[in-house]
C-alpha cells in the first residue's frame, strides 16, 4: 500500500530546513528503513550524524524537494528529524500521522532519540544501538 510521507529536517550544517516528500513506505517501519540505510551511508562514508540529510538524499534519490511540509496534503505520515549536537540526544525524531477518517495530525511519537525509533520500528535493528549515538 502506498503510504505517503514528508521528511523534514532542521539543524544539519550546511543545510536549511530541509523537506523531503516520498510518495512509498512512508509508515514508521518503512520511515525506520529509509533513515536506516541514510545512516549507514553516512558511516560508510565516515561521516557523523550530521551528514543524514546527504545520506538521505543519496539513498533516495526519488524524493520531491517542497518549500514546505504543508504542500503535499496527501502524507499520512510526518517526521521532523532534528540535528542538535549540544541537544540531550545528537539526533531526535517527532512523528505525526494523519488518520484518513480525521482532520488534523496526531501525534504517533516522539520527540525521541532517533537511535531509539529505529530499535523500536526498524524490522532488522532490534536492540543494535548505532556506533556513533552512545
Amino acid at each position: 500500500m502506498d503510504i505517503p510521507a514528508v521528511y523534514s529536517f532542521l539543524g544539519f550544517p550546511g543545510w536549511g530546513p530541509v523537506h523531503l516528500y516520498l510518495p512509498h513506505q512512508g509508515d514508521p517501519a518503512g520511515a525506520a528503513l529509509r533513515l536506516g540505510a541514510a545512516l549507514e551511508a553516512c558511516q560508510a562514508d565516515g561521516n557523523g550524524p550530521g551528514g543524514l540529510v546527504a545520506g538521505f538524499l543519496r539513498c533516495h534519490l526519488q524524493a520531491e524537494p517542497l518549500g514546505s511540509p504543508e504542500f503535499r496534503r496527501d502524507c499520512r505520515y510526518r517526521y521532523l528529524i532534528v540535528y542538535r549536537p549540544q541537544g540531550r540526544w545528537a539526533l531526535r525524531i517527532t512523528v505525526w500521522r494523519h488518520p484518513i477518517a480525521e482532520q488534523g495530525w496526531r501525534r504517533r511519537c516522539g520527540p525521541i532519540e532517533l537511535d531509539g525509533f529505529l530499535r523500536r520500528f526498524h524490522p532488522c535493528r532490534g536492540t543494535q544501538r548505532l556506533a556513533w549515538s552512545a
